[in-house]
């Protein structure tokens, strides 16, 4: 189908869909019309349905006859740039990625190219540098040095957003095949136990250091948010304090997701708040800040995290990982997705439903679902420990036991039976309607 979509403030025509390659696998073709045109972004897009149907391939375009059609060549005024791989990076630095990514991403895309695909790619054209077995080669020595499958998904992430700028720059003739890369699959939501949160809060060594920690685990603050939050955006009369901004370095913008949010305060989060005196400083300073009196530094929230865990000598964890104890405390109170979702800031429903996954207690129900089932068809006739039952599932004992109940009357009933018709001398009766 043809699709519009609104990239960088400008509305654009997308062809996407589906074919079955030669092999018998699924494969799907999405890419920017040659021709923004509505007309010509359809005859385009029946021309390469109709190459993915004859060949397998829909960069063969076909006309109704089912001939390939023959790209045009282009002109020497058409030909883009020829520059190579290095210079489009230091062009896309400078000139796209400042306003096309946020400050965190860009930092780490600048690293990824620099560390990962400059000294590999740099000296070569750009046409050359973006095709697939220059990619395959570049992975194959991630792979060699043990890189993780994430740090190879976001190096060729970046290399994929520099193919966009330099299509946009027109420094790229087409729109470059890229290295299919496999699935690193989602990440399971861990949050530590209630017990070392509070041994955590109780154990910071200073006022600084517990308010950072509580605005992590009891109002679900991401890093940045910390940073950027201001003594104006803590609102003691009404309980509650509102997440305006993040902040990455010095750059301040606003939270992930774009939303402002509102968050209730908890008895000991606004007593730290008040014992940071956010009330009586100016509006616009900030309110968590760090011994010295100064704002904290990138990692100075994280920091603070491992000195008291260092303390108290349990495991490392991310500071995000208070953000995960805060949104699953909420779920097990039976606090209502919708509800979390909007006092986390997160995007998508999906996002917040996926820690409900982790909680002991819909694990426990599921295998409680298949003990029941295991014993409903007769398994488990010897002895087995008895193992209580979580309250919730209680109701279903009764269940069994009339179960097991009506199979054994049904049993006696069936050898009373086998029995009159062994025996001549018992009469046999007619069953009574």
């Amino acid at each position: 189908m043809v699709r519009r979509t609104t990239r960088r403030g400008k509305r654009v025509l997308v062809i996407d869909f589906t074919f079955t390659k030669p092999d018998g696998t699924a494969g799907r073709y999405r890419r920017d019309a040659t021709v923004q045109n509505t007309a010509a972004a359809q005859t385009e897009e029946a021309a390469r349905k109709l190459g993915a149907t004859l060949h397998g391939d829909p960069e063969k375009m076909c006309g109704a006859n089912g001939l390939v059609l023959r790209p045009t060549e282009p002109t020497p005024a058409e030909s883009p740039l020829a520059l190579t791989f290095g210079e489009v990076v230091t062009k896309y630095l400078s000139e796209y990625a400042p306003s096309a990514v946020a400050p965190s991403t860009y930092d780490g895309y600048r690293s990824k190219l620099g560390t990962y695909l400059l000294p590999r790619l740099g000296k070569l054209p750009v046409e050359e540098a973006f095709e697939v077995a220059k990619s395959r080669e570049v992975d194959v020595a991630m792979i060699a040095a043990g890189l993780s499958i994430s740090t190879r998904h976001n190096t060729f992430f970046a290399l994929r957003s520099v193919a966009r700028y330099a299509l946009e720059a027109k420094l790229l003739g087409k729109e470059p095949t890229f290295l299919p890369l496999g699935n690193r699959g989602t990440r399971v939501p861990s949050a530590p136990p209630a017990g070392d949160v509070s041994a955590v809060i109780d154990a910071a060594s200073c006022p600084e250091h517990q308010l950072v920690i509580l605005l992590a685990a009891h109002a679900g603050l991401r890093k940045g948010e910390i940073r950027a939050l201001r003594c104006m955006d803590v609102e003691l009369d009404k309980d509650r304090l509102v997440v305006r901004l993040s902040r990455y370095r010095s750059h301040t913008r606003g939270t992930k997701s774009g939303n402002e949010r509102q968050v209730p305060l908890s008895p000991q989060l606004r007593a730290a708040l008040v014992a940071a005196r956010v009330h009586e400083r100016p509006p616009e300073e900030t309110a968590a800040l760090s011994t010295r009196g100064t704002p904290w530094g990138t990692q100075g929230p994280y920091e603070v995290l491992q000195k008291t865990l260092r303390r108290l000598g349990l495991p490392k964890v991310r500071l995000h990982a208070l953000r995960a104890f805060f949104v699953t405390i909420l779920l097990t109170g039976q606090v209502p997705v919708h509800v979390v979702r909007e006092l986390v800031g997160h995007a998508d429903l999906a996002t917040t439903q996926g820690y409900a996954a982790i909680l002991a207690s819909d694990r426990g129900a599921a295998a409680g679902v298949l003990d029941r089932v295991y014993l409903g068809a007769g398994g488990g006739q010897g002895a087995r420990p008895h193992r209580e039952l979580p309250r919730g599932m209680r109701p279903m004992r009764r269940l069994e036991r009339l179960t097991r109940r009506m199979r054994a009357l049904r049993t006696r009933a069936a050898r009373r039976v086998r029995a009159a018709g062994n025996n001549p001398a018992t009469p046999r009766t007619e069953p009574t309607a």
